[in-house]
């Protein structure tokens, strides 16, 4: 009977008591659920990234830098260099805003206001008039 109650424990701690949620972003599934909200998403050349924004790509394990004619624009990057991508991406951020201030002043809020999120190795950036529920997308995608 120990024996039984034993690999049973066992079980249980293998299998995490039933749990089913999974913890780790599927890249690909969450820029799906991205573009199901955002329009005619374009792929950001790793050149552009580099050559016209300065970013380190090397700092990343994985990347996906995504935006629309509308001005709506996403990342999500895979990184052990949360602290050094982060301060990248501001510098990011900062060359995006200035290039909106002339031609494209309205969308400047909506970059103020864009979301950033860290989520265990990943870090996620949504600019677009509705980052929280898309970011809750993301999420679903995980359960």
């Amino acid at each position: 009977m120990k024996k039984v109650l034993l690999v049973l424990l066992m079980f249980l701690f293998i299998v995490g008591c039933g749990s089913t949620t999974n913890n780790e972003l599927d890249m690909d599934k969450a820029s799906l659920a991205i573009e199901k909200r955002l329009n005619n998403m374009v792929k950001i050349e790793d050149t552009t990234l580099t050559d016209a924004y300065n970013l380190d790509l090397s700092k990343m394990d994985k990347w996906i830098f995504k935006q629309n004619e509308e001005g709506d624009l996403y990342a999500i990057i895979k990184t052990s260099n949360k602290t050094e991508v982060k301060n990248a991406m501001k510098d990011y951020f900062a060359k995006v805003k200035d290039f909106n201030s002339s031609y494209s002043p309205e969308r400047l809020e909506i970059l103020e206001n864009r979301l950033e999120k860290t989520l265990g190795d990943y870090l996620i950036y949504i600019v677009a008039r509705d980052n929280e529920s898309i970011y809750q997308d993301i999420l679903d995608t995980m359960k």
